[in-house]
């Protein structure tokens, strides 16, 4: 590390403020929720006197943001990573932040209070070295993302802080991440016309309709799909997830109202479907695909119409170049760090990259310590080591980007 930044820098000092991180209880199943961890957070930054403030979202819950301005005004970098972790899950003292054998044990400790601590003890040191950057550097504990909602880091791509970068400190096991697939989800209704069952010829049957849609969608769609690649990712992946259907007067036999379903064609299926994309693909593209296998379901099923809608819900692929400057920093500084070469990955996995990346036009990848295979487990735990060497690496990366020489 840079010998100015040695006598601001304490490894011990950065484990015990991981330690004090997880032993408040910020799970989705708490009360309190993220609340207590961000005045955690906010009294940290205070009494080192960095700029700070709650960006109140909902209900007293909000995202901490914290800024070192720059010099120059660039817009400078992001370091982002979620507040909240999952429930305990039948855990055995899963905020005691116990160590043993060189690990740190606890709910959160790899997903991901260990990167939290780590990116907030980035602006820590470099506060306390008093050496000028050129653009701002952001810390944003954020809300909401094991919830699967990413409220905060939402609210953030809407109304900002707005920076150039944004690095976010899911468990890599430092090594940067640099595409992930997006999530997103479609309905496939299939409407069609109710008959006495004894006339089927007077109906036309949306479930029959449906049942070749899905025939069409497993060897034609999903071989098709399977055709796309990405240097990192692979192919999409496409998953039929759910399946209802039948007519009104039918349906009340499943809810225990009847003693036998009544005898009529079914005039409605709908179908969910579940589509883990590549960059390079859109949206749009996806529902234009969805559509042209309804058109050909419709035309071979005489009274039945096929409506394909996107849910509302984005959550976008993610990828930045492997020659960007922020990507070639932190590898370099990895690689050091790690004592061995790294290479750029990419992971199958949602990050709130793709948020930042997708919904608000910041260049994002994901670099933090532990491994994601720790992640959400009954064992959760993180190599201590490697909390130091995060922010060593992050510490490094921004000067290397921004310092003002």
């Amino acid at each position: 590390m840079d010998a100015r930044l040695e006598k601001f820098f304490s490894a011990d000092e950065l484990l015990e403020l991981t330690k004090d991180i997880v032993r408040i209880d910020s799970s989705t199943a708490s009360k309190a929720r993220e609340r207590n961890v961000a005045a955690f957070l906010l009294d940290l930054f205070r009494r080192e006197g960095i700029d700070c403030y709650l960006q109140e979202i909902e209900n007293g819950r909000g995202n901490v943001i914290a800024t070192i301005k720059g010099t120059k005004g660039e817009k400078g970098v992001m370091l982002n990573g979620h507040m909240d972790t999952v429930p305990v899950f039948g855990m055995t003292d899963p905020f005691s932040a116990a160590e043993k054998d060189g690990m740190l044990w606890g709910r959160g400790t790899a997903d991901m209070k260990s990167g939290l601590a780590a990116m907030a003890y980035t602006l820590l040191t470099i506060k306390r070295a008093k050496i000028p950057l050129r653009g701002d550097l952001v810390f944003a504990g954020v809300i909401d993302e094991e919830a699967a909602s990413s409220t905060g880091s939402k609210y953030i791509a809407k109304n900002g802080p707005f920076t150039e970068y944004a690095i976010v400190g899911e468990s890599t096991s430092l090594v940067p991440i640099i595409a992930h697939k997006g999530i997103d989800y479609f309905t496939v209704t299939f409407t069609g016309k109710a008959a006495h069952s004894s006339r089927p010829q007077d109906g036309a049957n949306a479930i029959y309709a449906a049942a070749d849609f899905i025939t069409l969608f497993r060897n034609g769609l999903i071989p098709a799909y399977s055709e796309k690649k990405h240097a990192l990712l692979g192919p999409p992946t496409v998953n039929m997830t759910l399946v209802r259907g039948g007519a009104r007067a039918n349906q009340e036999f499943l809810y225990d109202r009847v003693k036998t379903y009544a005898g009529v064609v079914p005039d409605y299926c709908q179908i969910w479907i579940d589509i883990r994309w590549i960059p390079g693909m859109t949206i749009p593209g996806i529902v234009k695909d969805l559509e042209e296998l309804g058109r050909k379901i419709s035309a071979g099923n005489p009274g039945v119409s096929v409506n394909v809608e996107y849910i509302d819900y984005p959550r976008p692929a993610m990828e930045i170049d492997s020659n960007n400057p922020l990507v070639r920093s932190l590898l370099k500084f990895s690689k050091e760090e790690l004592g061995q070469d790294v290479e750029c990955q990419g992971v199958s996995y949602f990050a709130d990259s793709g948020i930042l990346y997708g919904l608000g036009n910041i260049l994002s990848l994901i670099l933090g310590p532990g491994g994601i295979g720790q992640a959400h487990s009954v064992d959760e735990h993180i190599e201590i080591s490697q909390i130091g060497k995060a922010a060593r690496i992050y510490i490094q990366a921004m000067l290397d980007l921004m310092e003002d020489k």
